[in-house]
Formats: C-alpha cells, structure tokens, sequence
C-alpha cells in the first residue's frame, strides 16, 4: 500500500511539474508572484528596525515557518489551492504566502510592540487583506478556494501573528534573562 502510494504521489508530482513548466513558469502570474516577493523583500529591508535587526529577523522566520504550516495544512486539506507558484515543489512557495504575509506580520510585530496597539493593528490590516487582498487574489486566480472563506483568512492570520507575537517575545524574553544571568 505504501509503495502503490509513494507511486502516485510520484505521478502527480510529474504532471505538476509538467503543468508548471508548460503553463506556468515566466506567465505573467508566475512574474506577478516574483515581483510581489521582490518588493516586499525590499519593503522589509528598508523598514526593518536595525538596532533590534536580530530580534526582528527571528520574527521574520518564525512568520515564514507558521505561514508554510498552515499553507500546507489547508492544501492537504484540500480547503484551498495555487494553481500558480513560484516553485511548484514546495506550496508555500506561492503568491499569497512566500513573502508578503511573513512580512506583514514581522512589519506588524516591529511596529506594534505593545499587546493593545498590536491586536487592533492586526485586526485592522487583516480585515484589509481578508476581505479585499484575498478577494482580489481569488479573481485573478492565484488562490482557489474550496472549502474555506474570507472570514476563515482573516480568523487564521490573526491567530498566526498573535502565535507569532507568543512565540517571539518568549524567545527575546529567554534570551534576555540568559544575557542578564550570563553577565554575572
């Protein structure tokens, strides 16, 4: 059963590939999705906070390593899918999730260090992006969504940036106390 399984999964990685090659690599939609990365890479390297530049840079990862979890829950799940990706081996490589959404949560990490500020600034921008980014993202066919809604988006991306907040203030808060005993 494995092996009849790891056959197919082998099959659909070739027609995906094949798909990708044909129809896909150097479209328009495929150029969208790697300008769209480019400019947000470049919007986080100029706003990134310098003298916190590490603290922010474990943000970033901790934004990108959520954002692919949950992208390759949802895509397993069968709740949404890309039909158009930058590299098609990976799905969280793709349009909505390889860049712009790790940005944006370490943007609003960096900016809003303060839990009140931080919540009703999230709420704010991803009110924005589930209901008029996701949309739009939809009518150009980067995201097809199946069993999955706008109100759903913008429930999961606020729960991923307050994990994100959690996760990264634990870790400054531990390196902190680490830096403060090791100087003893």
């Amino acid at each position: 059963m494995f092996e009849e399984l790891q056959s197919q999964i082998r099959r659909i990685n070739q027609v995906e590939m094949a798909y990708w090659s044909e129809y896909d690599f150097l479209s328009v939609r495929w150029w969208a999705i790697v300008i769209l990365s480019i400019l947000f890479l470049l919007l986080l390297f100029m706003l990134i906070d310098r003298s916190r530049i590490l603290h922010i840079t474990v943000a970033f990862f901790v934004s990108f390593f959520l954002v692919g979890i949950v992208n390759e829950l949802g895509y397993f799940f069968g709740l949404w899918s890309y039909p158009h990706q930058f590299i098609p081996s990976t799905k969280t490589m793709n349009a909505v999730d390889f860049i712009t959404v790790p940005v944006i949560l370490t943007l609003l990490y960096q900016y809003f260090s303060k839990w009140k500020y931080f919540l009703y600034a999230n709420v704010i921008v991803f009110l924005f992006i589930g209901y008029v980014i996701v949309p739009l993202f939809v009518y150009f066919k980067f995201y097809i969504l199946y069993n999955w809604n706008y109100t759903l988006s913008f429930i999961t991306l606020l729960v991923v940036s307050i994990l994100v907040k959690i996760i990264v203030d634990w870790i400054y808060k531990k390196s902190q106390a680490h830096r403060s005993f090791s100087s003893y």
